[in-house]
C-alpha cells in the first residue's frame, strides 16, 4: 500500500513497426510515452513533422461521431428501464476493434445524419416563421377588402394598422369623429383593435399628425393575395414542411441499425487521436524510432513480454531514476493500495496526489473517513439503502471504471452507516430496540466521543510529520511541526483530564510539566538549528501561537455529532409530520411523502457526510504532515465508451 515503484524505459525499433508498436502500448494500457529530454535528443534524432492536422481530424470525426449518436438517440424506441440497466458493451480486443470498425461507412452516415438534422432544423425554422406570419393574418382574415388593390384606389388612400383598445375606445372614437377619413374595424381584442382607414387624398397629409397622436400604427401588408388566401398558402406551405420532416424523422429512425458502425468508428477515431498526440513524442530518423516513457515495476514484466514476443528485433532499455528528476516532479504518480483502500483514492486524488518521495496518504486517511462518514449518516435504514443500491450497480450494471471505484467507495461507506445507526438505534428516524447511544440525550458523550475521534487523528498527522521529517534529517521541523506539538497537546490533554475528570494531582502535574517543557523545546529547538539565536527564539514563539490553531481544529471535529444528530432528527420530525394524517392519508399520499422527505434527507446527509467528511481529512490532517502536488501517471488512453476492450497477447 503505497506509491507504485516506477521504471523509466526507452524503446528503440525500426520506424515501420512504430504504428503497430504504439498501438500495442495503447492496447496494454500501462505505459505513459513521454518527451524525450532536449539534452538526450542527438542531432540526427528528428522530431517527425508534428500531427497536430491528424489529430484535429481524428478528433473532429471523434466528436461528430459522439454527437451523431446523440442525436440518433432522440429517434430510437424506448428502451426499457431494465435493458437500460443492464446493457453490456461489446467485449473484443484491440485487433478485433480495428478490423471490425468500418471508418469510410461511418463517415458516411455520419455526415448523413449531420444533413437529415440540419434540414430538420431548418424546416422547424421555416415553419416557426410560417406559424408567427399566420398568427399575424388570422385575425384580418375576414377583411372584406384585398390590401392588394389599394393601389388602384384614385380619390382616397387605404391603410391597413391597429389601434390601442382603451377601456372607453378614446383613440378610435377620436379618429371616428375626423374630417377626412373613415375607419372600419376588422377585429379586435383586449389590447388593440384591427382597422382599416380611408383617407381622402386631398387631406392625407393633414392628418398624419392626428394618427400619431391616437397611437396608430400601420401595417404594411406584404402578401401578394387578400388575407384569407394569403392565409392558406401559408398553411399549404406549413403543410408541406411537416411531410418533409415526417420523412427526415423516418430517415433518422432508419439509421439507428448504423449505430454499432459509429459507435464503433468513435473508439477508433479517440484511440487514434491519442496515438497521434504520442507519436508527437517520439523521436525518428531512417534507421530508428526512439519512444521514452514510464512503466510501473509491477506492469514491466507484461511489456518485456510483448517487446520478446512481438518485436524481437526493438531493444528495451531501462534507467535509474535520478534524483533530479524526483526533485522536479518528472516522475508520474501511480497509487498502489488494496481492494479495501483503493476507493478511498478519491478522496486523495480530490486533494492532491502525493510526489514521488513522499507518503501516500490514502491508507492512513480511510480508517478516519469510513469513521467519520457513519457518525455523520448514522442511520440503519439510510445505510440499507445505500447498500442495496450500490450492490445493485456493482452486480447488474456495466460500469466504466471510474464509475465502478466511486460504487465500491459508496459501498463501503455503506457498512459504518449501518454500524452507526444501530449504535445511535435509528432506523429512517425510528427508535430501535436496541440503543446503545441516544445522540438526543447523550449529547455531551457524543460530543466527547467526536473530538476523541479527532484528537487521533491530529496525532496520527503529528506522528507522521515526525516520521516523515526526521526521515529527511529535518531535525528542527520534526519537533517544532511534529513531536513538540504532539507532547504539548498530549500533556494539556492529560492536564485537563487529571483535573476535571478524574481529580487527580499527581495526572494533573505529569500533564502540566509534559507541556510546559515541549513549549520550551518548540523555541530552544529552532535557536538550536539556526544560525541567528534570536532569530530562531523568535519564530519558536511564533510556532507556539499556533495554539489557536489547533483549538479551531478540534472544535471542527463537533460537526460528527451535530451533523449526525441533526440529520437524524430531521428523520425524525419527518416521521412525526406523517403520524399528524389522518389514517387513510397517512398510509397513502402520507407514506408516498414520506418517502421523498426521507430520499430528500438522505441526499443532504450524503452530501454533509462527503464534503466534511473531506475538509476533516483536507484542513484537520493533511494540513499536519502532507504536501502533495504529484503529476498522475497517464498512460496512452482508449476510450472504451461503446466496447470493453481485453488483451490477446
Amino acid at each position: 500500500m503505497a506509491i507504485a515503484k516506477m521504471r523509466k524505459l526507452s524503446i528503440v525499433a525500426e520506424p515501420e513497426l512504430k504504428a503497430a508498436l504504439l498501438r500495442d502500448l495503447q492496447n496494454l494500457q500501462k505505459v505513459e510515452v513521454r518527451d524525450l529530454p532536449s539534452e538526450l535528443a542527438e542531432d540526427e534524432l528528428q522530431l517527425p513533422q508534428a500531427n497536430s492536422e491528424a489529430y484535429a481530424e481524428n478528433f473532429s470525426w471523434y466528436e461528430r461521431a459522439e454527437q451523431a449518436l446523440v442525436d440518433l438517440s432522440q429517434y430510437r424506441q424506448k428502451e426499457s428501464l431494465k435493458d437500460k440497466l443492464t446493457a453490456k458493451r461489446p467485449v473484443m480486443t484491440m485487433d478485433q476493434l480495428y478490423q471490425e470498425a468500418d471508418l469510410d461507412k461511418a463517415e458516411e452516415v455520419i455526415s448523413r445524419i449531420e444533413s437529415l438534422k440540419s434540414r430538420r432544423t431548418a424546416i422547424q425554422d421555416e415553419r416557426e416563421t410560417i406559424e408567427t406570419q399566420q398568427n399575424e393574418l388570422v385575425n384580418w382574415r375576414s377583411l372584406p377588402v384585398d390590401p392588394t388593390t389599394f393601389a388602384d384606389f384614385e380619390h382616397f388612400d387605404a391603410k391597413l394598422g391597429k389601434l390601442p383598445n382603451d377601456d372607453n375606445r378614446q383613440f378610435w372614437n377620436t379618429l371616428q369623429a375626423a374630417e377626412g377619413l373613415s375607419l372600419a374595424e376588422v377585429y379586435s381584442d383586449e389590447n388593440e383593435i384591427g382597422v382599416v382607414l380611408f383617407i381622402d387624398k386631398d387631406q392625407g397629409d393633414g392628418l398624419d399628425g392626428l394618427l400619431a397622436d391616437n397611437h396608430f400604427s400601420e401595417w404594411e401588408y406584404p402578401y401578394q393575395n387578400g388575407p384569407d388566401r394569403a392565409f392558406q398558402n401559408l398553411e399549404k406551405e406549413r403543410k408541406d414542411l411537416l411531410d418533409e420532416e415526417k420523412h427526415l424523422v423516418s430517415d433518422l429512425q432508419d439509421l439507428q441499425g448504423q449505430r454499432q458502425t459509429i459507435a464503433l468508428a468513435a473508439e477508433v477515431f479517440y484511440n487514434q487521436a491519442q496515438l497521434q498526440t504520442v507519436d508527437d513524442l517520439t523521436y525518428d530518423n531512417d534507421l530508428l524510432t526512439l519512444v521514452s516513457g514510464w512503466v510501473t515495476e509491477e506492469d514491466y514484466p507484461d511489456l518485456q513480454a510483448i517487446m520478446t514476443a512481438d518485436y524481437p528485433s526493438a531493444v528495451l532499455l531501462t534507467e535509474e531514476i535520478s534524483q533530479s528528476e524526483i526533485d522536479n516532479n518528472e516522475v508520474p504518480i501511480k497509487l498502489n493500495n488494496n481492494k479495501l483502500v483503493e476507493p478511498f483514492e478519491t478522496v486523495t486524488e480530490m486533494y492532491s496526489l502525493p510526489k514521488y518521495n513522499e507518503l501516500d496518504p490514502t491508507p492512513y486517511l480511510t480508517p478516519f473517513y469510513i469513521l467519520f462518514f457513519g457518525m455523520m449518516m448514522a442511520d440503519l435504514g439510510y445505510g440499507l439503502l445505500m447498500w442495496l443500491v450500490t450492490i445493485f450497480v456493482l452486480k447488474v450494471m456495466d460500469l466504466k471504471p471510474g464509475v465502478k471505484r466511486f460504487m465500491r467507495f459508496g459501498h463501503i461507506l455503506s457498512y459504518p452507516t449501518m454500524i452507526w445507526g444501530i449504535i445511535y438505534g435509528s432506523i429512517f428516524g425510528a427508535s430501535l430496540p436496541i440503543q446503545l447511544i441516544n445522540p438526543t440525550e447523550d449529547v455531551e458523550l457524543v460530543l466527547i466521543l467526536s473530538i476523541a475521534f479527532g484528537a487521533v487523528q491530529i496525532f496520527l498527522g503529528l506522528m507522521l510529520k515526525t516520521y516523515l521529517a526526521s526521515k529527511e534529517k529535518d531535525y528542527d521541523s520534526a519537533y517544532s511541526d511534529g513531536l513538540g506539538w504532539l507532547l504539548l497537546l498530549l500533556g494539556i490533554i492529560v492536564m485537563v483530564i487529571g483535573s476535571m475528570a478524574m481529580d487527580n494531582a499527581l495526572m494533573t502535574n505529569i500533564g502540566k510539566w509534559v507541556a510546559i517543557i515541549a513549549a520550551i523545546g518548540m523555541v530552544v529547538v529552532p535557536m538550536i538549528f539556526n544560525d541567528k539565536k534570536l532569530l530562531g527564539a523568535g519564530l519558536g514563539l511564533y510556532n507556539l501561537y499556533g495554539i489557536a490553531n489547533y483549538v479551531g481544529d478540534f472544535v471542527s471535529y463537533t460537526r460528527l455529532m451535530a451533523l449526525g444528530v441533526s440529520s437524524g432528527s430531521i428523520a425524525l420530525a419527518f416521521n412525526m409530520l406523517i403520524a399528524f394524517f389522518p389514517a387513510p392519508a397517512r398510509f397513502t399520499i402520507g407514506l408516498l411523502i414520506l418517502v421523498f422527505l426521507h430520499l430528500f434527507n438522505m441526499f443532504l446527509g450524503l452530501l454533509s457526510a462527503y464534503v466534511h467528511g473531506a475538509r476533516l481529512i483536507f484542513v484537520e490532517f493533511f494540513g499536519k504532515f502532507y504536501e502533495g502536488g504529484g503529476r498522475a501517471f497517464a498512460p496512452i488512453k482508449t476510450l472504451q465508451d461503446h466496447v470493453r476492450l481485453k488483451d490477446d497477447k
